[in-house]
């Protein structure tokens, strides 16, 4: 299709599956990763938190390409822990990666976009249903669901759709190089440990990072995108289900599974 595609954590699973996939559909494709990047002069080594390396980037893609079709942030990694005991620079971290990380990449390559263009922001079902101990994460991708509502309303008029992909259980390298902070004290004793070990023991029951790529390519590639997406058929029947069922039961039912 000779479109101009930039991807953030592009170098492993989903991220890795969707470059895959517009290559083989003659796209070029720009990738942005924190490791794994090789010598092919197509991949930038990149940490999307550092702003002033994000701008170095994106002037050197101007320069080499002149524009950019579509912008597909999923760079980003989970974190777990007990929320009060969490330190920190370490709940800091989390959204200086994964909120600031989308600011930054949006911020340089909207100068290079134009009519038809598309930004599309990796999220998780986990900014509409948190599970316990995951507070930061579930907040940060709320943080990015509630940015892509309102900065889709700002492009609008300047014919550059928006939207976010919120993936479900998806079985990738994402758990294993999750940030899992295992302190705890009287109060809740062995609790992350067993919360942990019960969401992550259902690893194998996930979708694959192939499947799931295949579903946000399909996304992308649409006239038109919604202004957000769930890709589950679990978590797309939590979120009709939560249009009638109160708060309290729906958040009481998620601690019974993954509590």
């Amino acid at each position: 299709m000779d479109r101009i595609v930039v991807i953030t954590g592009g170098t492993s699973g989903i991220g890795r599956e969707l470059a895959d996939m517009f290559r083989k559909n003659n796209d070029t494709v720009v990738v942005l990763a924190n490791a794994g990047c090789d010598d092919s002069g197509m991949e930038y080594t990149c940490d999307v938190s550092n702003e002033k390396q994000v701008q170095d980037i994106f002037s050197d893609i101007q320069k080499r390409f002149g524009r950019v079709d579509i912008l597909l942030n999923n760079a980003g990694y989970g974190m777990s822990g007990i929320t009060e005991l969490i330190p920190t620079e370490k709940s800091k971290a989390i959204f200086d990666v994964d909120f600031f990380g989308v600011v930054n990449c949006t911020k340089y390559a909207l100068p290079m976009m134009g009519k038809g263009a598309k930004i599309v922001n990796t999220g998780s079902a986990m900014a509409f249903f948190p599970v316990p101990y995951r507070a930061y994460y579930a907040a940060v991708k709320s943080a990015v669901v509630t940015m892509t509502y309102s900065q889709r309303s700002e492009l609008k008029p300047l014919g550059i759709d928006l939207c976010t992909i919120c993936p479900g259980d998806i079985k990738t390298n994402f758990t294993k190089s999750r940030v899992k902070e295992f302190e705890t004290n009287d109060r809740y004793g062995d609790a992350i440990e067993r919360a942990t070990k019960k969401v992550d023991g259902r690893e194998d029951k996930r979708m694959s990072a192939e499947v799931c790529a295949k579903r946000m390519y399909k996304i992308i590639n649409k006239k038109r995108m919604k202004p957000m997406y769930i890709i589950g058929g679990f978590h797309k029947f939590l979120h009709f289900v939560a249009r009638f069922v109160p708060t309290k039961w729906l958040l009481w039912g998620i601690n019974k599974v993954c509590g």
